[in-house]
């Protein structure tokens, strides 16, 4: 396997946009209304049903509106037997909603669309369980629906959404492609508008298994082969993004987003001349800003550091579609190297002009922090209440708070932010379980995930997050009975297989099956860092050091992280290079001095 991209160039993909072609600034809204959580709201079924449901409903929700906050750790009620009364089931599904039991308006609306003839409430009972993250539902409800109307471009997407959150692989592809037999203008257009609905939905493991399935019929179709490339670099699996990727740029050798996406992966793969060549190329027959920009970035990714930096200021000094692009590429430079001043001005400048808005908030909030401005740090976390840094902006300001008003006033600003905002509902019960768990309350942590599970048992991510807490509470039996589990339910799953791997090998005597496992997980994302690590480490534990060293090295490329500079020195040790190993840590612990590991095991080595 060739060589990975190294630390600097990992934060430099993050100025690449993973989409496809002209989804504009947000590139997500041609997916359909699916991803519009608000295009659905659970009141316009009062249209659809006689007014006396209406009236009934409404003195039923003003009577729940006086129902006391349950406390935060108290468990849900039994689930009570259903009625087989449509109406009453609706009825009841939205004094649930009201009470925000998720899980019982859910399987309620599901179990009157399976009582009904009527399409409309199917497609109202899928959308309901769709927008509370209620998989198994939203597969049933929309496979009702589909029974109704085998035609219906949204359930198929619900489902194959579905198919996707459940690591249904088979249920997901079938969806998909269907979708793109007949719900687009031609195979090309579907291809590129189902993209980004596959990696928004899914790991990029996922999707690429999808996609995997469907290419075949589609052997000619550049955009087929795109959408692979693209997930494979998601996934963690370079060498099949270049396999894709070239052939896109066979096919449409004057397409220019082939042609790039080509050049990235290339220099991901350390073939930078040839990727810097395929990008001239593209740029030379067809000279768009938006590939002049993501030239300047590879050439950094490149060792290329001064041309790519002279690119992007003549850029950010030059009134066009890319110069806020530009501009923030520049202050995520500054801000990896440590240059907070300037990168702090060029954050400041987008928030002005009204771009990058919510990365902007969360970057000038590190750089507080990190100055020790506690009220203006906060004060920057707080205004991130979108986007794909929010839940981490509202984390680590909650852990400032938590510092000046205790753990509670921590926990109640990250339930107000999720019960304001019930997309990020998943993630913010994660940061609230970390958070107990961080400030000395594991048994509120666990309290904090089963209280989740309870209203989301199709979340992998809680479950993940038990099974991590649980080994970190020395309850490794729990944890490996309940790894097996997901594991049996979500057997190509690369994070399960690499989870369940890493805990047999660290933490029980069943090392070898644990290899095995890891090397499933290998198989699947070879150039995944946190894998690449349980890799290495597993060959250190069974005795291969020289395998070990090497698969270490490369997890340093794709990741930074305290463990795994813990293992490579753990490995060096035993490979009878000490004075190595003893650099390595005592580097390591200047960089992590959170990680109280590597602070023990140089206590350990000094002795």
């Amino acid at each position: 396997m060739e060589e990975a991209i190294n630390d600097k160039q990992v934060a430099v993909w993050a100025m690449i946009p993973a989409g496809p072609p002209d989804m504009g600034a947000q590139g997500a809204d041609i997916v359909g209304p699916m991803h519009n959580p608000t295009a659905a709201s659970s009141t316009s079924v009062a249209s659809k049903f006689p007014r006396s449901v209406v009236l009934i409903l409404a003195v039923a929700l003003m009577a729940s509106a006086c129902t006391a906050t349950k406390p935060r750790q108290e468990a849900a009620p039994a689930q009570a037997e259903l009625p087989a009364d449509p109406n009453a089931l609706i009825l009841g599904a939205e004094v649930a909603l009201q009470r925000k039991q998720y899980l019982e308006a859910s399987r309620a609306y599901v179990r009157a669309a399976e009582l009904s003839q009527d399409e409309t409430l199917s497609e109202q009972a899928t959308r309901i369980a769709y927008e509370n993250n209620q998989w198994t539902l939203v597969r049933a409800a929309g496979q009702r629906w589909l029974t109704l109307n085998p035609t219906n471009e949204d359930a198929h997407r619900f489902v194959g959404a579905a198919g996707l959150h459940l690591y249904q692989i088979y249920l997901a592809a079938t969806h998909f492609k269907a979708l793109i037999e007949s719900a687009f203008i031609s195979p090309k257009a579907g291809f590129l508008q189902l993209l980004p609905q596959l990696l928004g939905e899914s790991s990029g493991a996922a999707a690429l298994a999808v996609l995997q399935k469907v290419v075949g019929d589609y052997p000619d179709v550049a955009e087929a082969h795109y959408a692979v490339a693209q997930a494979a670099i998601e996934a963690d699996h370079f060498a099949l993004g270049l396999e894709h990727a070239r052939r896109a740029r066979e096919i449409a050798p004057y397409w220019s987003p082939a042609g790039m996406l080509l050049a990235r992966v290339q220099v991901m793969l350390k073939q930078t001349d040839e990727g810097l060549a395929t990008a001239k190329s593209v740029i030379d027959q067809d000279p768009q800003d938006s590939d002049k920009l993501e030239f300047a970035i590879l050439q950094i990714a490149a060792d290329k550091e001064e041309e790519g930096r002279k690119a992007l200021q003549t850029m950010a000094e030059t009134e066009g579609k890319s110069q806020a692009a530009a501009q923030r590429a520049l202050a995520l430079i500054e801000y990896q190297s440590g240059q907070h001043e300037s990168a702090a001005q060029r954050f400041s400048a987008l928030l002005a002009s009204g771009r990058f808005v919510y990365e902007a908030q969360f970057h000038l909030g590190t750089m507080a922090e990190v100055r020790g401005d506690t009220e203006d740090a906060i004060q920057a976390y707080d205004r991130v209440t979108g986007g794909e840094f929010a839940v981490a902006a509202q984390t680590r300001g909650a852990r400032l708070k938590a510092r000046a008003g205790g753990i509670e006033a921590a926990l109640t600003s990250l339930e107000t932010f999720g019960s304001n905002r019930p997309q990020y509902t998943i993630q913010v019960l994660q940061a609230e379980s970390t958070l107990q768990d961080e400030l000395g309350d594991p048994k509120g942590a666990l309290a904090t995930l089963d209280r989740g599970l309870k209203e989301y048992p199709d979340s992998n991510e809680l479950r993940l997050a038990r099974v991590f807490l649980l080994e970190s509470q020395n309850k490794v039996s729990d944890a490996v009975e309940e790894l097996r589990v997901i594991v049996q339910e979500r057997p190509d799953d690369p994070a399960a297989l690499n989870a369940l791997g890493y805990t047999l090998v660290d933490r029980t005597r069943h090392q070898r099956e644990g290899l095995e496992l890891i090397e499933r997980a290998l198989a699947i994302t070879p150039d995944n860092g946190a894998v690449l690590d349980s890799m290495g480490w597993a060959l250190h534990k069974v005795g291969r050091q020289e395998e070990a060293l090497e698969h270490l090295q490369r997890a340093r490329q794709r990741v930074q992280d305290g463990e795994v500079e813990l293992h490579v020195g753990e490995v060096l040790a035993a490979l009878g290079r000490k004075e190595e190993a003893l650099q390595v840590w005592q580097a390591a612990a200047q960089r992590f001095p959170e990680n109280t590991d590597l602070k023990e095991r140089l206590k350990k080595s000094a002795k």
